[in-house]
């Protein structure tokens, strides 16, 4: 049995039948007791989906569009397959379809979109974006945030967006090239090792961290401690090296103040923990092997996800992403660190 949270979890919304406040959300703009206008994510009443309000109008509508065009890429991309099978694979591919397949590779590391639609919050229509809930069927899901690069204003920031954007979460976007705007995990209560205990943090805490503060907080996100937490890092891993190969081929586009969300399910962690103190084959390892091998439905409970997309801009000069990539290469560092701690 999971204990209260340690952190309130604000007001809830006047929200359609059907559709409630998104509980496991862990950053970006929230629903406020005092602000009838702000919005926060909602989930549907068991569908698996969420739905993320449009932000400032331009911004609300660069994400969309990203969003449309990773469809359009999908769909293009599909019937290109169907094609090159009618064809036993003759012909050649253009600029043009290349950008489109490497755009559709990116659907895997994106929740499912399903267009947008229009919902009255607080007595206000609102339009949303209609996304797959990463956490759905996760009993105890824990979520955790990363903000991605070192710099976070787009090129059409004014010179004090900037400033403001430079100050926030600085020891570790200059650093690290991430930022930590909040997370939620489940772990054995200290007191009482046999409960759950849900500890919730928000950007105040991540705007305090220095370098190792953050280390600190991905290794408790983790549960670092647990015995089966090797499982879950590695398959982190993979997903997040997956993601690390299409920044690498990619030329498109730029992707400022983007984030990664990472989602597991205590709950199969701890079935993992229990498993492997009973018989150690029984978790997936082999007992001479280096590496565990994965159960086979882990990417079900273990899901590592790009996220927020309304400062995406067309790539300068067909450049590299570096500013994405050098943060992505340092999360991908400390969870090798600590895999091999």
């Amino acid at each position: 049995m999971a204990k209260k949270a340690q952190e309130k979890v604000t007001a809830s919304p006047v929200v359609p039948m059907g559709y409630s406040q998104l509980l496991t959300q862990v950053a970006g703009h929230t629903f406020e007791a005092t602000n009838a206008a702000a919005v926060g994510l909602l989930q549907d009443a068991g569908e698996g989906c969420v739905f993320k309000p449009l932000g400032k109008p331009e911004c609300g509508v660069r994400e969309l569009n990203f969003y449309e065009s990773l469809a359009a890429a999908i769909a293009t991309q599909a019937k290109a397959d169907a094609g090159a099978n009618n064809l036993n694979g003759a012909g050649g591919e253009g600029k043009g379809e290349t950008d489109q397949s490497l755009l559709a590779a990116l659907a895997a590391h994106v929740p499912r979109y399903y267009g947008q639609l229009k919902l009255v919050v607080n007595q206000r229509e609102h339009t949303f974006i209609k996304l797959e809930d990463l956490t759905h069927g996760m009993a105890k899901p824990c979520v955790m945030d990363v903000k991605i690069g070192r710099r976070t204003w787009d090129p059409l920031s004014s010179l004090e967006k900037r400033t403001i954007e430079e100050q926030k979460y600085a020891l570790c976007k200059q650093n690290l090239g991430l930022c930590l705007p909040g997370f939620q995990v489940y772990c054995p209560d200290e007191e009482q090792p046999e409960q759950t205990v849900l500890i919730r943090k928000g950007r105040d805490y991540g705007k305090s961290l220095d370098v190792m503060g953050f280390q600190k907080a991905l290794a408790l996100f983790f549960n670092a401690s647990c015995s089966s937490s090797d499982v879950l890092l590695h398959e982190v891993l993979n997903q997040l090296r997956s993601i690390r190969t299409w920044f690498k081929q990619q030329r498109l586009f730029h992707f400022y103040a983007s984030s990664l969300l990472i989602c597991y399910d205590f709950e199969q962690l701890q079935k993992l923990a229990t498993s492997n103190s009973k018989v150690s084959l029984h978790n997936g390892f082999h007992a001479d092997a280096a590496e565990p091998v994965l159960p086979t439905k882990s990417k079900e409970w273990i899901r590592v996800r790009c996220i927020d997309f309304a400062h995406i801009f067309p790539a300068e000069d067909a450049q590299p992403d570096h500013n994405y990539m050098f943060g992505l290469q340092s999360l991908i560092d400390i969870v090798e660190a600590m895999l091999h701690r």
